[in-house]
């Protein structure tokens, strides 16, 4: 008989939709908010399921320090971010990132400096737009929970929708490239901490005794598609983090994500500008093409917010957690 049966957890199985309104089509019994979503499938489930576990109480975490990290998102825009994600799941992909942007980023809530961890969300199709700026803790009290800021966050993206236009990722990743300079040489317009430095990381490089130190700095870019732009450039450019070494960075900070196949051309030449994780020695990319790795989402927005971590086993380890 077909259910609809959480991805994360086959255990998790509704009759009908997910009975929470807020969040349809996810599973209300995981413990971690919207990381399992689901699925329209056979199913043989005859036990009903357990009672729906409360949210935990947000709370709000203020801190003075002037040592800053940075976590720069673009975020895919296009047309084709409105598209399903996943065959027998009504989510599109661009609700899919809204929705885990949202929780990955109200985790951080946790984080004793958050008042000190800044993160500017980028969006784009052909054009780049700045939609904000704002320190984790203000992105909190502002929009008071996942929700609202989830529905934020989907109304930015979907504006771009009145006037479709191609992808330009080279524009976008040669945006996030001057924006990290700018704040590496507090040259931010508008930027509301005068006197900072960068949070610094030591790590311990891969099968090596030798560490290196890494301003917590990330950009994270996420597409579901490839280079493509009206009567001009269809070719994806080097990385600029890798090309023109930004001074006291020690290490390409780029982490790419893709939506879909891992034989598409885009997920291809995505995956080859990365650099690989210090750490770990594996590229700095994640490729989502099953709805069971969606959870992953939420953690790899949490991840690169928090500068934390490169590559999927970087995240892997913040799962531990």
């Amino acid at each position: 008989m077909k259910k609809w049966v959480c991805q994360k957890n086959k255990a998790h199985v509704f009759d009908e939709f997910d009975p929470d309104p807020e969040h349809p089509y996810y599973c209300t019994l995981d413990d971690d908010p919207l990381t399992g979503i689901l699925r329209f499938e056979e199913a043989d489930v005859k036990e009903p399921p357990p009672e729906i576990k409360p949210k935990p109480e947000i709370i709000i975490k203020e801190d003075e320090e002037q040592e800053v990290g940075l976590c720069v998102i673009m975020m895919d825009a296009s047309d084709s971010m409105t598209d399903i994600a996943f065959e027998g799941i009504p989510l599109t992909r661009l609700t899919l990132v809204a929705n885990s942007a949202a929780s990955g980023i109200f985790d951080l809530e946790r984080l004793q400096n958050n008042s000190n961890a800044f993160v500017a969300c980028f969006k784009f199709d052909d054009r780049v737009e700045l939609m904000f700026i704002d320190t984790v803790a203000n992105v909190i009290k502002r929009h008071k929970n996942i929700t609202a800021f989830s529905q934020y966050l989907y109304n930015e993206l979907i504006e771009m929708q009145q006037t479709p236009h191609g992808t330009d990722i080279n524009k976008a990743l040669q945006q996030a490239y001057i924006f990290v300079s700018q704040f590496l040489n507090r040259q931010l317009q508008g930027f509301p901490v005068k006197n900072y430095t960068p949070m610094v990381q030591r790590i311990f490089k891969y099968n090596s005794v030798d560490s290196v130190s890494v301003p917590n700095i990330r950009v994270l870019m996420y597409t579901d598609g490839r280079q493509y732009v009206v009567n001009g450039s269809m070719v994806l450019s080097p990385n600029p983090f890798k090309q023109n070494v930004l001074s006291g960075l020690n290490h390409d900070i780029l982490i790419s994500a893709y939506f879909g196949s891992e034989n598409d051309p885009g997920c291809k030449e995505l995956r080859n500008i990365v650099s690989a994780c210090p750490i770990h020695n594996v590229p700095q990319f994640f490729l989502f093409n099953d709805p069971a790795h969606i959870g992953n989402l939420k953690y790899l927005f949490r991840m690169a917010s928090g500068a934390s971590g490169f590559c999927p086993a970087c995240l892997e380890k913040q799962l531990r957690r």
